[in-house]
C-alpha cells in the first residue's frame, strides 16, 4: 500500500474527499488527532480536529508511476481545487512515514490519545497509540496534556493527546 498527499484549498477538503474516494483503488481521507479540551461548555474532555487542516491522504495500492498514470488526467480535471504535495521532488510519503501513521491512527484515521505514567521526568505510555513509540517523544506537557512528537513529516513535529495518570 502506497500513501500520497495533496494540498487542497480551504473549504473544499471535503468535496476533493468525496471525489476522491468514488475513484477505484484509492481511499481518500482526512486525518484527525484528538486533543485535550476544558474550557467553555465541554469541560474535561477530548475532541476530534484536523492534524493537517488542507491536506488529504491517499491510499492506494498504485505505486508513484501506476498512479500518476491513473490519476494525472483526474488531478487535472479538478485543477485549483488539489495539487500534489512535492517534498524531495517525491509525493508518496515514506515507507517508515506510513508505518508510523498506521501505527498511530485508528480505523477511523484518528489519533487517539494516549494514557501514560511520568518516571523519572519521561513519558512511559500504558496504552494507545504512542505505546512503543516512547523515543519519538521529544517533549510532554502535562498541564495542556500533549506530547510533541519528531515524526519526520511535514514541518517533523507534530502533537499527540496525552494523559498523565501518575508521576513517579
Amino acid at each position: 500500500m502506497f500513501w500520497y498527499v495533496a494540498h487542497v484549498k480551504s473549504n473544499h477538503v471535503k468535496q476533493v474527499v468525496t471525489a476522491l474516494n468514488r475513484q477505484e483503488d484509492i481511499e481518500a481521507f482526512i486525518p484527525k488527532k484528538e486533543r485535550w479540551f476544558g474550557r467553555g461548555k465541554i469541560k474535561n474532555s477530548y475532541i476530534i480536529q484536523e492534524l493537517y487542516p488542507d491536506y488529504v491522504f491517499i491510499k492506494s495500492k498504485l505505486n508513484k508511476e501506476e498512479f500518476d498514470k491513473m490519476f494525472k488526467e483526474f488531478f487535472h480535471t479538478i485543477d485549483g481545487l488539489i495539487e500534489l504535495l512535492h517534498y524531495e521532488d517525491v509525493y508518496p510519503l515514506s515507507y517508515d512515514e506510513q508505518v508510523l501513521l498506521e501505527k498511530l491512527f485508528d480505523n477511523g484515521h484518528v489519533i487517539r490519545h494516549t494514557v501514560g505514567e511520568s518516571i523519572n521526568s519521561r513519558f512511559v505510555a500504558i496504552s494507545g497509540p504512542l505505546k512503543g513509540l516512547e523515543d519519538k517523544i521529544i517533549k510532554v506537557n502535562r498541564h495542556n496534556r500533549f506530547a510533541t512528537l519528531d515524526c519526520g513529516i511535514f514541518i517533523g513535529k507534530f502533537t499527540v493527546a496525552v494523559n498523565v495518570v501518575r508521576k513517579v
